[in-house]
């Protein structure tokens, strides 16, 4: 957060000694480096932990990961204000240092435990396997042996790899699909909610002010969940019926933003994009773990891989590229709204088809063949 915003800051403000390219690269190479650390850092949980100790840990942890985002953001101010927009920079790329130290810190004690995640020799894990699932240890070093269907996935390039561990663990296909619609759907009620309120409040420092204060309950919000329900509800209820409750969810807000659009203003729409954007930071986190738990190591770290780096950006990018192409094609229609609705009900349709045969596949037990 310290780094976008800094980098941000930097290329607005026009600072001589540094070039724009240069920026671009330095954001390009932030947002690259974030995505693969925090896929480094869940996957190292998800490896060391069981599905037990998932659900007690996993809310409170994705909790912390969000208050330190909200205090990072609001620090920004006082911290350019002390040492300026180079001094943020530093400040940043100390940040990862400490990451980076923490993280070997971490690998550390898990090696000399005897529960590193290191492709099958995991045998603390195993062993707890033993009592939560009754899976043996023998079971869990064949599975995940150099000549096992697991390490083939390996062999190829990403797209033939992806292909390969899809057709082996159908619960990550199912769970790819669901994220690339999940996205597009994101992606276009954010849009929405964007497009209604430009149209509803006219002055910009208004409308920064309301939508700060927006995202400020947005991430509340995200952190009540995180730390007091969902670990009650994961201890009640199994996770895999997430799944069905957030596009059910979806679908409700959808419904009525539809059938009020003409007469609640900016409630509709600031109703379906809180939702979204909650369960986004909060109940998917959760769900997506204590999926990715349950598997074997090659498709935790590959599936991840895949599913966070290629379905989450392919769904919102290839909205956003829609929404482009509309938007310079139909912009003067005076029913566009209808039509932005229209679509939003649309893939909070399919979203709900594609959940329902995750949760069919992940309460069948049909994780892998």
């Amino acid at each position: 957060r310290l780094w976008q915003t800094a980098v941000q800051l930097e290329t607005s403000s026009g600072i001589k000694f540094v070039s724009q390219p240069l920026l671009f690269l330095l954001f390009v190479a932030q947002n690259a480096y974030v995505q693969l650390l925090y896929a480094q850092h869940w996957a190292f949980i998800s490896s060391v932990l069981t599905a037990d100790e998932g659900t007690k840990v996993f809310a409170p942890i994705a909790g912390l990961g969000s208050i330190a985002s909200t205090l990072a953001a609001g620090l920004v101010s006082v911290l350019v204000e002390k040492g300026g927009l180079t001094g943020l920079l530093y400040m940043a790329g100390a940040s990862y240092v400490a990451s980076a130290f923490m993280a070997n810190i971490a690998f550390g004690i898990a090696r000399r435990h005897g529960f590193e995640p290191n492709g099958g020799k995991n045998k603390v894990k195993a062993s707890k396997a033993e009592n939560s699932n009754s899976k043996t240890k023998e079971e869990v070093n064949e599975s995940e042996s150099p000549s096992s269907p697991i390490a083939c996935c390996k062999k190829g390039g990403l797209f033939q790899q992806a292909y390969d561990l899809f057709k082996r663990v159908p619960v990550l296909e199912a769970l790819f699909f669901e994220v690339v619609v999940s996205q597009c759907l994101s992606s276009l009620v954010n849009f929405i909610y964007l497009y209604k309120l430009k149209a509803t409040i006219i002055d910009d420092s208004q409308r920064a002010g309301w939508s700060g204060n927006f995202y400020a309950w947005i991430n509340g919000v995200s952190g009540i969940f995180q730390f007091f329900v969902i670990p009650v509800l994961l201890k009640y209820c199994e996770a895999h019926r997430i799944w069905i409750a957030m596009p059910t969810i979806m679908l409700c807000c959808s419904l009525y933003q539809f059938a009020t659009h003409e007469s609640s203003g900016l409630f509709g729409a600031s109703a379906s994009f809180f939702a979204i954007k909650t369960m986004e930071y909060s109940l998917r986190g959760a769900a997506n773990e204590m999926l990715y738990v349950n598997l074997d190591f090659e498709s935790r770290y590959l599936g991840k891989k895949i599913i966070s780096l290629i379905a989450g950006k392919f769904g919102k990018s290839a909205m956003a590229v829609a929404l482009s192409l509309v938007m310079v094609m139909y912009e003067d229609r005076q029913n566009m709204m209808w039509y932005l609705l229209v679509s939003a009900l649309f893939f909070t349709q399919i979203w709900l088809l594609s959940s329902l045969r995750l949760h069919s596949l992940i309460a069948s037990g049909k994780t892998s063949k």
